[in-house]
């Protein structure tokens, strides 16, 4: 529940806040910097000396540690790209596409390093060790860390000072990378899931609810822009 819950409250939020999202940005890049240190400093912490949070701070760390609110500002981003843009709310989080992306980004930040991190320090010498059965640990580590990979560059070029300084033909080709990080991370949470002792459903069936219908609607937008471009040429032609 804490994936529907950072979902729905990180939407009500773009929503609600889109013209202050779209001018006053570094506000939030900070606001979001600020959250993904202090994360990062309690799981250090508590790697180190074993501290403890608990109750509802102890679920909100969870869901920004654990990825829960920086795969629901992707999912934005995945979405805005994908349903109609005659609508008003695809307008409104296409405007502010950009800032979602780099809000997750950041997010993301200390669940990929400190991650990455534990898996050197605590599971490779047990894996080394044959102490762990590791097979589907690292298929999960790989893809994770493959997505990770490409995300950096659409990260950085996303800030416009950058893209500005870019090709756009360049760029546009860059962002295409998007695609196989949406699908990774995906596979990436598919693999977390199904390797628990007791299979969450509810979040197994809504990851994929959400990824196969973002899937589907990119489809049949795509399509329905290739028949509309064979037409014009079509025009152009007689």
């Amino acid at each position: 529940m804490i994936f529907i819950y950072s979902l729905a409250i990180i939407t009500i939020l773009s929503l609600g806040f889109t013209s202050s999202i779209k001018t006053r940005y570094s506000i939030y890049y900070s606001l979001a910097a600020f959250i993904s240190i202090l994360i990062s400093i309690y799981e250090i912490l508590r790697l180190l000396s074993n501290a403890k949070l608990s109750g509802l701070i102890l679920s909100v760390e969870k869901a920004f540690m654990h990825g829960n609110v920086a795969v629901s500002f992707f999912i934005l981003v995945m979405f805005a790209g994908a349903l109609n843009t005659k609508w008003n709310i695809t307008r409104k989080l296409f405007s502010i596409r950009a800032q979602l992306a780099i809000l997750g980004s950041i997010f993301i930040l200390p669940h990929g390093i400190l991650y990455l991190v534990r898996f050197f320090v605590l599971k490779l010498p047990n894996i080394l060790s044959g102490k762990t059965n590791s097979t589907l640990y690292l298929i999960y580590m790989a893809v994770g860390l493959t997505a990770f990979v490409i995300l950096i560059p659409l990260f950085i070029t996303s800030f416009k000072k950058v893209r500005t300084k870019m090709n756009a033909l360049q760029w546009k080709k860059l962002q295409r990378w998007a695609y196989p990080f949406y699908f990774l991370s995906y596979i990436h949470i598919l693999i977390v899931l199904l390797n628990d002792e007791k299979i969450d459903l509810i979040r197994l069936i809504g990851y994929s609810f959400i990824f196969a219908s973002y899937s589907l609607l990119k489809l049949l937008k795509q399509l329905k822009i290739n028949k509309i471009r064979v037409k014009n040429s079509s025009s152009y032609s007689r």
